[in-house]
């Protein structure tokens, strides 16, 4: 990349969208609940197989709601911004004379490398890998047009899986080892153990399951990037009426295919079905919102937090590590629903404020910044005065 530093950096910040950044906000939430509930309160098998762990009322309905609600929507939703992020950093590469396709593949190799840290060393609870891998791939596609990719998006995530990405999943006794193996490391082992645990769990059970959601992972990316193309990220005030009427026609179909697992009387919509629609619903509600009357002051307080997802979410995989294996608190298994969806909310409370009070001081997170800086080549002025006096010459 032979452009100048000062001419080639990430966005400032008068530049940002702060419509995607609170898509990310929300999502990120809603990442925190389900990654609680279904993966280090207990192991994803054990919920798998027993949908309600804990007794209660409030237990029942924490269960339910994070199933209909939230489940698959909240990812779903991350996976659209990853998309609309793309299209962001190629317009802006073309516009500096710049190979966009140079440009995403560092920032996705460097992507990757957080995921595999992550997934290693912290938890296999990881997103950052498939966007990753999702990301290289969909490179190859940047330059096709916003209606072509956007038929490519509800292609993918509508079109039956391609044979090589459904791998088989076990199920019955099989399942039920692994949830014990799992309630016995992560709930007993020590450090080195439940990494070594976590190395052969990921090969053979969360390999399929990343594989196995690719295809509509790379979908909602695809239509993030139409979404950019199309101006609705970029000016959502232009496209509200039409966003609020969008949602309000998903909203409910996504709602219903959802609440047909657990209520059968309620109709399932095959030709939409999957959980794309509220997702979709959801994203649309935000977008509108934004901007309106009094929305401002509790938005931007999302929107921090999604400036600095990286670090909030790696932060988040970080306590709850701590909180929940043996090498910290040692609650794996020990903890009903709703007492972790309340930690959840308190925790993720702390992380708005946080992430408001950081940005207050600087431009980035501390994960956005390596990012930015092994992806741009150098490193990138942290402080916002630092970076003024660099916009500057100074």
């Amino acid at each position: 990349m032979s452009t100048p530093a000062h001419a080639w950096q990430p966005v400032r910040p008068a530049e940002r969208y702060s419509s995607l950044d609170l898509l990310r906000g929300f999502a990120l939430f809603g990442v925190l609940i389900i990654n609680l509930l279904d993966f280090f309160r207990l192991s994803l098998w054990e919920h798998i197989l027993h949908f309600h762990s804990h007794p209660g009322w409030a237990n029942h309905a924490v269960d339910f709601i994070a199933a209909t609600l939230i489940e698959f929507k909240a990812f779903n939703c991350f996976a659209f911004t990853f998309g609309v992020g793309m299209a962001i950093q190629a317009e802006r590469a073309n516009a500096r004379g710049l190979l966009p396709e140079w440009f995403l593949l560092r920032r996705f190799l460097v992507l990757l490398a957080f995921g595999i840290f992550h997934m290693v060393l912290i938890s296999n609870v990881d997103i950052l890998m498939l966007y990753a891998v999702c990301g290289l791939t969909l490179t190859l596609l940047i330059r096709l047009p916003g209606p072509v990719l956007a038929v490519a998006g509800l292609a993918a995530i509508y079109l039956p899986t391609l044979p090589a990405l459904n791998l088989p999943f076990p199920s019955g006794p099989e399942l039920q080892n692994w949830a014990n193996a799992a309630t016995q490391h992560y709930g007993h082992g020590s450090f080195f153990d439940i990494v070594a645990f976590r190395w052969k769990e990921t090969r053979i059970m969360i390999a399929p399951l990343l594989f196995g959601s690719a295809q509509n992972t790379a979908g909602m990316m695809l239509l993030g990037m139409a979404a950019w193309r199309a101006s609705i990220i970029r000016t959502p005030e232009r496209f509200r009426r039409q966003l609020w009427v969008f949602a309000a026609v998903v909203g409910p179909i996504g709602l219903a295919n959802s609440l047909h697992e657990w209520l059968p009387a309620i109709p399932h919509i095959r030709l939409i079905g999957t959980y794309v629609p509220l997702a979709l619903a959801y994203t649309a509600c935000l977008l509108a919102a934004r901007g309106q009357s009094n929305s401002d002051d509790w938005t931007s307080r999302f929107a921090a937090a999604g400036q600095m997802a990286l670090t909030n979410y790696l932060t988040q995989s970080i306590v709850l590590g701590l909180v929940f294996y043996s090498y910290g608190g040692g609650l794996f298994g020990r903890v009903a629903p709703a007492s972790a969806a309340l930690f959840a909310v308190v925790f993720y409370a702390a992380q708005l404020s946080f992430s408001q009070w950081w940005l207050r001081q600087y431009r980035f997170g501390p994960c956005e910044w390596l990012w930015r800086s092994a992806t741009y080549g150098h490193l990138q002025p942290m402080a916002r005065h630092t970076a003024a006096a660099v916009a500057h010459g100074q």
